[in-house]
């Protein structure tokens, strides 16, 4: 008698029901309810998705250049990353020309999220340096990062003393030299709210993200550093979410409980991770939720450019 007879363990008594693909084979009426259910949620998922891209897609171009600030007064919170995201939107969707800025004058990384052979190895250093020789589009580009999506990337230097050296008057110029060649220009600053760099770009800005993570201690300083900011136009990006999180709930309430034009929470995302140190990313090969939420702040976003 062979082994497995010998043994009086059959294998259906371990695997009793069907598998597929090494998984249990769901059956009977509650499983068929179960993924007819499922399959009513992804069908309204889908809608609810081709819904958002046909608002973002129908919204109008720009009157003028618009200057976004991305600020937080808490670091690693994901101001660099929600820069990327909304800009590649912006550029994608929307068919703007627009340009990412490496704001942070400490070690900017912004740059570093453009894959290796798009990635300029000039900074903003440069650009200033020869702001007086660039009068094309065509003269801008060998400064700039230029992506898939048709966002530009312009990076910071890698000298940290010599981005400290660079104050609100210089990124004004920056800024409006820029203003000449773009519908839009993100600034991707560092931690802080109240320093000058900041002050600068609150008040030069037609509109500011806001950026937290959903843990109390962050979301607390964050909320405190709204009164400082006090500027009509403020998206805020709730980042690295757990959305089954009780707690995400109670910190979503609070902020859309401010005077905000939205609040819109970015769940924690792996692959997200992986696809920008990679320098690989791509927004329609993310699952359903991160995909969706990214076009929400997009949207925010969109909806106020003027």
């Amino acid at each position: 008698m062979s082994g497995w007879l010998a043994s009086g363990l059959e294998r259906r008594a371990v695997h009793p029901g069907p598998l597929v693909d090494g998984q249990p084979s769901p059956n009977g009426k509650a499983a068929t309810l179960r993924r007819r259910f499922q399959r009513l949620l992804t069908s309204q998922r889908e809608r609810d998705e081709a819904e958002l891209e046909r608002r973002i897609r129908s919204r109008p171009g720009v009157t003028r250049p618009n200057t976004i600030a991305v600020i937080s007064p808490k670091g690693g919170v994901g101001k660099t990353t929600s820069t990327f995201l909304t800009g590649n939107l912006l550029a994608g969707h929307l068919k703007l020309r627009a340009i990412a800025v490496d704001a942070n004058p400490d070690f900017g990384t912004l740059a570093r999220l453009a894959p290796d052979d798009r990635r300029s190895g000039r900074s903003l250093a440069d650009l200033l340096d020869d702001a007086e020789r660039v009068n094309t589009a065509a003269e801008l580009t060998r400064y700039v990062s230029r992506l898939p999506s048709g966002l530009h990337v312009l990076g910071a230097p890698r000298d940290a003393d010599l981005t400290a050296s660079l104050g609100p008057r210089r990124y004004g110029e920056l800024v409006a030299l820029l203003g000449t060649f773009y519908d839009v220009v993100l600034l991707d600053l560092g931690t802080g709210v109240a320093g000058p760099l900041a002050n600068f770009a609150i008040a030069r800005a037609d509109q500011v993200v806001l950026v937290t993570t959903p843990e109390w201690v962050t979301s607390s300083v964050v909320l405190d550093a709204l009164a400082y900011v006090r500027h009509d136009q403020t998206t805020v990006a709730i980042n690295k979410s757990i959305l089954d999180s009780a707690a995400v709930h109670v910190i979503e309430d609070r902020f859309r409980a401010e005077q905000l034009h939205r609040a819109v929470t970015i769940p924690h995302d792996d692959q997200l991770a992986a696809m920008l140190d990679s320098g690989t990313y791509a927004l329609e090969a993310l699952g359903s939720s991160t995909r969706v939420a990214i076009k929400r702040l997009g949207l925010a976003v969109a909806d106020q450019l003027v």
